[in-house]
């Protein structure tokens, strides 16, 4: 059976930030599914993406440079786990600059499982605020699914599991399950349909 990557994607710069213990949890759960799955992790904090500019599309740019290994990494995941924590309402500005950095295919009709986080019981704004805009021209497939982790502090700390952590730990694995099955079927209509010279820009 081949192997499926499943990139993480951290969209928080917070030091400690509730979104990487999340993270790390999805990272976990996804080793234990199947050990023909493979995690690939970005944290936005670690990455430290420079702001998009015109200068990525110019041919030697430094800022061209600095992205090809991430490019790369990203362009090896079949799926992708995309974890937003709520910033004032909103998905933080890092993690939308990440999605307009990966214009060259990396996401291209790739499938995401999308996580909100919130610390008290919001968590939906950025999520609507992804589902939106957040696909446009690096073609990301988002779930039909998605989970909001509210009150996240508490989650996942009890030995044993409370009830909560216990149905939320169901919840995930299903969406999981899901994605890490639908990045298997997509990747032959992507090698079949996919034409990203032509049709490069969404409407």
């Amino acid at each position: 059976m081949s192997v499926v990557k499943i990139g993480v994607v951290i969209g928080s710069i917070r030091e400690n930030s509730q979104s990487d213990r999340i993270g790390k949890y999805i990272n976990l759960l996804l080793s234990n599914m199947n050990v023909n799955i493979q995690v690939e992790y970005f944290s936005l904090r670690d990455l430290d993406i420079p702001l998009w500019n015109e200068e990525k599309w110019e041919s030697g740019s430094d800022l061209k440079k600095f992205w090809k290994p991430i490019s790369d990494r990203l362009k090896s995941c079949t799926g992708f786990v995309v974890i937003s924590p709520e910033w004032a309402g909103m998905s933080p500005p890092h993690l939308k600059n990440f999605l307009l950095m990966c214009d060259s295919g990396e996401l291209a009709h790739k499938p995401a499982q999308l996580i909100g986080i919130s610390s008290g019981m919001g968590g939906a704004y950025p999520v609507a605020e992804l589902r939106m805009s957040g696909y446009k021209n690096n073609f990301l497939w988002w779930m039909p699914d998605h989970m909001i982790l509210r009150q996240v502090e508490s989650l996942f700390v009890s030995t044993p599991p409370s009830d909560l952590d216990t149905r939320l730990t169901a919840r995930l694995n299903y969406g999981l399950e899901f994605l890490v099955e639908t990045a298997k079927a997509m990747q032959p209509v992507r090698e079949k349909v996919q034409n990203l010279k032509l049709y490069k820009n969404g409407m």
